[in-house]
């Protein structure tokens, strides 16, 4: 399974918790695990409050989208 949204990371964390329970793999490799998922909890996080930013008009017009920039020592 892939996760995708925080639906499929909480089922992840479930089934490594059941595999740590069951002897399946080791403390470190479910430490790993949730250190990840806790990553992409904070992305998904700041995709939603940059949305909620956005959804401002007044925002939106005067954002600059630094996204789209390339780095500058990326050629």
């Amino acid at each position: 399974m892939k996760p995708v949204n925080t639906k499929s990371m909480f089922a992840m964390i479930c089934s490594t918790m059941e595999k740590l329970d069951k002897g399946t793999i080791d403390v470190a490799s479910a430490n790993a695990m949730g250190k990840l998922v806790g990553q992409a909890n904070n992305l998904l996080n700041y995709e939603l409050k940059r949305a909620i930013v956005l959804s401002d008009r007044t925002v939106k017009s005067e954002h600059r989208n630094v996204e789209l920039k390339n780095f500058d020592s990326i050629t």
